[in-house]
């Protein structure tokens, strides 16, 4: 059964926004850390409550593995962090994904439960990194769905393909959400031809930001056309290969956009 999160009710969401901009520490902020907040809500339905103590043991996985990323200190290796994050809050939070796609769950987690580490992965953010205003920009929100989109049982590592591209990277997808971000077939399959295509030497010499970018933009010119999420796995991969290549000749100068 899926666990249920409590969700942060949107003034106090702002409230705690506007407290936090004057706040002077993480440590001040790790002092307000809680596992309770009286302007928290759940949904009736759809799982059990988390227990206190489970959120409490989140919030402790969560600051150690900061603690080995430097916090207190500022963060260093904060892709890498990223990554191992990603890693934990999907193994370790048993959400499901209408559960995972609350704002207000998230904007708890950053607010109330872990203001510190947030403040600490983005000091000063802008509102879209703790609020419930972005999930596809939050600073815990963002990597849960990252690994859910990458997350395929049937491998080794379930989570091998989380390094294959940057956030920057993961941003464009997330943007085509409607089209391709919302189909984690779609962007296993999509990791999967760009890292053969990387270990071939075929991004050799290439900006390999604007050759994945470039092969979002075709992909779009496919989707009205064609259903990718109907087709087979070898058919998505061979369609997705095909306009990745063509993508990258086209930047060679050796084919059309």
């Amino acid at each position: 059964m899926s666990t249920l999160y409590p969700r942060l009710l949107r003034a106090r969401v702002d409230a705690l926004f506007d407290e936090y901009a004057n706040s002077t520490s993480l440590k001040e902020l790790a002092s307000r850390a809680s596992a309770h907040d009286d302007a928290a809500v759940y949904v009736a339905t759809g799982g059990s409550r988390v227990r206190p103590e489970r959120l409490a043991d989140l919030a402790t996985s969560v600051r150690d593995l900061a603690g080995q990323h430097g916090y207190p200190q500022p963060p260093h290796r904060a892709p890498e962090f990223d990554v191992a994050l990603s890693r934990l809050l999907h193994g370790t939070m048993n959400v499901a994904a209408a559960e995972a796609a609350s704002r207000e769950m998230w904007a708890f987690l950053s607010l109330v439960l872990l203001p510190d580490v947030a403040y600490w992965r983005f000091p000063n953010p802008p509102g879209d990194r703790v609020k419930n205003t972005d999930i596809t920009r939050h600073v815990f929100g963002r990597l849960w769905w990252r690994a859910e989109l990458v997350h395929d049982a049937a491998l080794e590592d379930p989570y091998q393909f989380l390094t294959i591209l940057g956030e920057a990277d993961f941003d464009h997808v997330y943007a085509r959400r409607a089209q391709i971000g919302a189909s984690p077939k779609i962007v296993r399959n999509l990791l999967i031809v760009w890292s053969d295509l990387r270990e071939a030497g075929q991004l050799d010499a290439l900006n390999e930001r604007e050759a994945f970018r470039s092969m979002l933009v075709l992909l779009r010119r496919i989707v009205p056309f064609l259903s990718l999420n109907a087709l087979s796995d070898g058919a998505l991969h061979d369609e997705l290969d095909r306009t990745a290549r063509q993508a990258i000749m086209a930047l060679r100068g050796e084919g059309p956009a």
